[in-house]
């Protein structure tokens, strides 16, 4: 009797196991998958699967960054009765980027995989963008973090992870140019690095004594392309325009609309308006110019005379204010004015034959134009006759026609019917 039982529970024995085990299946696995689910949810994973085979459970899916992986593991490992083994634990961190522009300081955030490509991220848009400060304190790496399909380090501008930041961060194109008395200072973006060479070179030549200064002036392919940003044209502008005097400026922007100040003659400002043309098309060029008659009229002309300074002093004094005045349509040298030309050619022949005079006539704004220009070379050469007259060398002395200026503006002569003597 005994041995019988005995046999009997053995033979029950395997078939309650598997009814247990097929009632535990049947009642308990899909409420304990539901709550690993349910878990790995709350913890982030994105797309979680989970497979529970009696007591062990294998998860898989997406983590946002690593912590939250973290975090999705223990929650499974904490669901009693099952167990994690290693092996199954198929929670992955795809590789992640953005950033938050904070003035001039670009924020990159996001997890990469171990390595050093948040280094090479930086130097790249360091590279696009010169002008911001690039930070990565937030960029950080993890062994489990792994590169979306299809993307391979070294990352590119072109990379679906860069691309989009990229895309926002782009900025439009803009110069500034300012020559004060002792520098000539640039700023803006430039979308070539070359063009900003050529300018800073152009400028160099033109410079003087002034100093170049290119600090403000980044260039970088991230900036968009500019009307403007022509190489040669533009520097040609540029070499021609900041040769002469300070102070002057020049100032264009993605709208292409040229702004400059400064001095000029008539005959200055046609020549830059020409050499803008083909730089900015039809854009309308903002000018505002202080016109004098001359090169030799400018607050920084620096006389090329070789007299010794003493005697060059002297005749500077003597000449200063000293203009020969004609009548209306006349070219005529009246005889109070051939006395004071007869005086002054005294002090001509003392200053010897390294002499460098010009005469220079200032034309009638008021009068038309080639008129006033005929008269006024005709009153030009009646002083130089004159002068050649008392015996004062040709050699060295030019008549010249002065660019008419309005009457009003700050360097107009007192009478626009006069000649006007200056040194060289």
């Amino acid at each position: 009797m005994r041995l019988s039982l005995c046999f009997f529970m053995l033979i029950l024995l395997p078939v309650a196991t598997g009814v247990h085990a097929w009632l535990f299946c049947r009642e308990n696995l899909p409420v304990l998958t539901q709550e690993a689910l349910a878990r790995l949810k709350a913890a982030g994973v994105r797309n979680p699967i989970v497979d529970v085979r009696f007591f062990d459970i294998a998860v898989s899916g997406e983590a946002p960054d690593p912590p939250a992986r973290q975090q999705a593991l223990a929650a499974i490992r904490s669901l009693r009765p099952l167990r994690l083994q290693p092996a199954a634990e198929r929670i992955h961190v795809l590789a992640s980027l953005s950033a938050k522009l904070d003035q001039n300081t670009l924020r990159l955030c996001g997890w990469f995989p171990d390595g050093n490509e948040a280094d090479n991220v930086r130097r790249l848009f360091a590279d696009l963008r010169p002008d911001l400060v690039i930070n990565t304190d937030e960029l950080h790496t993890a062994p489990e973090v792994r590169w979306p399909e299809g993307i391979k380090p070294p990352l590119t501008a072109s990379s679906v992870l860069l691309k989009p930041i990229i895309d926002t961060l782009r900025v439009p194109a803009e110069l500034h140019i300012r020559a004060k008395d002792d520098a000539i200072v640039l700023s803006g973006l430039l979308p070539d690095t070359a063009l900003k060479a050529e300018l800073v070179a152009a400028l160099a030549e033109v410079a003087g004594a002034r100093v170049v200064d290119p600090t403000a002036l980044q260039a970088s392919p991230h900036v968009l392309p500019a009307s403007f940003a022509k190489p040669q044209l533009l520097t040609h502008f540029v070499g021609s325009f900041f040769s002469l005097p300070s102070p002057r400026s020049f100032d264009i922007q993605s709208d292409g609309i040229p702004h400059l100040t400064g001095m000029a003659t008539r005959q200055l400002e046609s020549v830059w308006l020409a050499l803008l043309r083909p730089v900015t098309g039809t854009a309308k060029v903002d000018a505002h110019f202080t016109l004098v008659p001359s090169l030799y009229h400018f607050p920084g002309y620096k006389i090329q005379s070789k007299l010794p300074p003493a005697t060059l002093d002297s005749l500077r004094e003597t000449l200063r204010g000293c203009v020969i005045g004609f009548d209306a349509g006349s070219a005529q040298i009246r005889p109070e004015e051939q006395t004071k030309l007869a005086i002054l050619a005294s002090s001509l022949l003392a200053a010897g034959p390294t002499l460098g005079l010009i005469i220079g006539a200032h034309p009638d704004p008021a009068g038309p134009e080639k008129v006033e220009k005929d008269i006024s070379k005709a009153r030009a050469d009646a002083v130089l006759s004159f002068l050649v007259e008392q015996g004062v060398p040709a050699g060295e002395i030019h008549a010249v026609v002065f660019d008419a200026v309005p009457a009003g503006s700050p360097a107009a002569p007192a009478s626009p019917r006069c000649v006007e003597l200056l040194i060289k």
